[in-house]
């Protein structure tokens, strides 16, 4: 998956500046200076003297308290969550930087002895780096991922204090050739791109990277006091910033790169008032400190307010926006638009017919293509228009259903056009599942299951199945309702569930799997099985139960209207290989969608929404933006029929921020018995 769909280049310069480290001119921003980034300068996250996180202004104003329980606080990357040591049970902890419920609950692995310090988000902030027992240590931060090594190997020295930067860049300390020798501290920078080590500077502690990942400062002893360093990462313009005879703790770049906040001590008198650890400001380019009024606290961490972006793709009507959809995605025949992909296939669907248009999704995923609906009599202009623009002659277009669901027609048109139509059909919409299945794949690791009365689950589960893409061996198989046809039973029978996972979504699929193994349907199974449970109350839980196990730290989501199977075809569409399918009400943003979106917010910078406002009002976009980032910080970009904004200029993101789906099932695991 190195290519990038429109939403995530074209849409989104400012998302893609972040992932890329750039020094760049967004539209509408001024240019920055030399470390910066697409940031704004937030708040102050500090630990008070009460041992409270904390958080003030820059300028001293709107001091409060956090979190009652937490230290050593650190900032995602856009500001919308807070990673921090709680010291009452040595976990790791997030919350989010407008409310102080906690978030994701980090435990360290049972008999470690671990005791985390210092975490820092890491790239985009999907991870999450920390120290613990002479190592750095790497977990996901929606928690989803145990903690490990970060390194493969604990011989080089002991680690601590790590800095992450969004362009994978990190800086550490490393003392000694081990925990058990004795050295002096030196800062090192790692790369998570080459995996290069990189010493920048020895006899030296503390350090903060910059947010680009370009300049590390840091602190060092100067005759008896600790004072501020900073340096390039590679290696070059070593400088002294601070000459005061005081110490200069734990540094912080501002997000704009231009000051560095610290805490010092401050011995008091009855003139200059009581003695503790204050809050300053250094500023790069006068070179002045400035105290931090309210500001009383150490272990500073600067929080940076980075726009998210929301993205609407929609037509004229749901028909116009699936062609949008296409367009969104795939270039035309003959041209490569930077972010834009080459279809390799395309998959047909009645636009009447629901059921048999739940399982293309991840039928168009593998092949590479769009799903485009169409009249069930013959191929509609616009979806002929369509296919000539983005899918050369001679690929081939699948057709799900039989001839009643599309026409002989409709293949006919299809092979006119140049094109190979293939039919995928069987007597009904269970068995045609099975057939798609078969395309897909001979030898499927994953199988989901889901009825077919209904399309919510199913899409979502073709949505999962989809993102696998070309090398994906996941299918999804349609129950009818709580029970299962023997065309079904059939394909399961084949596999064996301690190699082959089962996946049930919703209750019906679960009651179905259970009636057809109890009732001996699958002979070749064995008396005890594993599968695994998706099953929650409601279509947007049961989408986001499925999103939060089978995605891991997505940076893209879609949307479409709960009431339109249209709108999510084309949602899973277009986003497949990129991001879940989740859903929405019309004029409300549902509490699991809302919920989902918060608990991915340090790593998910995009949402793209489909469907006019008749489908998904545009009252919920902006509890989107405050569900993934930091209250209205996200810029919107509409794409009417498909077509960027003309402002909108295309840069596409590295391969190394790509969020490929890293399914974890083990938390939905079920064990039955005959």
């Amino acid at each position: 998956m190195n290519a990038r769909t429109r939403r995530r280049s074209a849409a989104l310069t400012t998302v893609a500046a972040l992932a890329a480290g750039l020094l760049a001119t967004l539209p509408g921003q001024a240019s920055a200076a030399s470390g910066s980034w697409p940031a704004i300068d937030g708040k102050l996250l500090y630990t008070d003297v009460g041992g409270q996180l904390a958080f003030v202004n820059p300028d001293g104003t709107s001091s409060n308290s956090f979190h009652p329980t937490g230290n050593q606080g650190a900032w995602s990357a856009d500001g919308s969550q807070v990673a921090f040591v709680n010291p009452y049970d040595d976990h790791v902890r997030t919350a989010w930087a407008d409310s102080e419920d906690t978030g994701i609950d980090i435990a360290m692995p049972a008999g470690s002895g671990w005791h985390p310090k210092d975490p820092t988000f890491w790239y985009g902030g999907g991870g999450i780096v920390f120290a613990a027992g002479g190592r750095l240590r790497l977990t996901a931060a929606d928690g989803t991922r145990a903690p490990k090594a970060l390194f493969g190997t604990d011989v080089d020295g002991c680690d601590s204090k790590p800095s992450g930067a969004v362009n994978g860049t990190l800086a550490f300390v490393r003392t000694g050739t081990s925990c058990t020798t004795t050295g002096t501290p030196a800062v090192w920078v790692y790369n998570g791109r080459t995996g290069a080590f990189t010493k920048l500077a020895a006899n030296a502690n503390e350090p903060s990277i910059s947010p680009d990942g370009t300049a590390v400062a840091f602190t060092r002893t100067v005759d008896g006091h600790k004072q501020l360093f900073s340096v390039k990462t590679d290696g070059t313009g070593l400088t002294q910033l601070t000459t005061d005879a005081t110490d200069h703790n734990r540094p912080a770049w501002s997000p704009q790169g231009n000051r560095i906040a610290y805490d010092i001590y401050f011995t008091g008198s009855p003139d200059t008032g009581p003695s503790g650890p204050q809050v300053w400001i250094h500023d790069l380019g006068t070179g002045t400190e400035t105290q931090v009024p309210q500001g009383d606290g150490t272990d500073v961490a600067w929080q940076p307010i980075r726009d998210n972006a929301i993205s609407r793709v929609w037509g004229s009507d749901t028909y116009d926006t699936n062609i949008a959809a296409s367009k969104w995605t795939w270039n035309t025949v003959g041209t490569s638009t930077p972010g834009l992909m080459n279809a390799g296939a395309a998959v047909l669907i009645s636009k009447s017919d629901a059921a048999y248009a739940t399982t293309a999704t991840s039928l168009a995923g593998k092949k590479r293509g769009p799903v485009l609906m169409t009249s069930g009599t013959g191929l509609d202009a616009s979806v002929q228009t369509e296919l000539k623009r983005m899918l050369p002659k001679g690929k081939t277009v699948y057709l799900v259903g039989g001839t009643k669901i599309l026409s002989s027609a409709v293949a006919s048109k299809v092979t006119s056009l140049g094109y190979t139509a293939k039919r995928l059909s069987d007597v009904s919409r269970y068995s045609t599942s099975v057939a798609v299945a078969k395309t897909i794949t001979s030898a499927p690791k994953y199988v989901f299951l889901a009825t077919g009365t209904d399309y919510h689950n199913a899409l979502a589960a073709s949505s999962a199945a989809g993102s696998l893409g070309s090398s994906g061996t996941a299918v999804v198989l349609l129950t009818e309702g709580s029970t299962m046809t023997a065309s079904v039973y059939g394909y399961l029978n084949k596999y064996s569930p301690s190699t082959t996972r089962i996946i049930t979504v919703g209750t019906d699929a679960e009651s179905a799997l259970a009636k057809a193994y109890n009732a001996g349907k699958m002979p070749n199974w064995p008396s005890k099985y594993t599968y695994y449970r998706v099953a929650d109350g409601t279509p947007q839980s049961n989408a986001r139960q499925l999103a939060q196990f089978w995605w891991s730290l997505p940076s893209d989501a879609a949307v479409a209207s709960v009431s339109s199977w249209r709108g999510g075809v084309s949602a899973s569409s277009a986003m497949t290989t990129f991001g879940p399918l989740l859903w929405t009400e019309t004029t409300s943003l549902p509490y699991d969608t809302k919920r989902y979106l918060m608990w991915m917010s340090s790593s998910l910078h995009h949402v793209a929404v489909f469907g006019g406002t008749s489908s998904v009002d545009a009252s919920v976009l902006p509890k989107i933006g405050a569900a993934i980032g930091v209250g209205t910080h996200y810029v919107y970009r509409p794409y009417y029929k498909g077509v960027a904004p003309q402002s909108t200029a295309a840069q596409p993101l590295p391969s190394s921020t790509v969020s490929a789906p890293s399914p974890d099932l083990a938390p939905l695991r079920v064990t039955a018995t005959r």
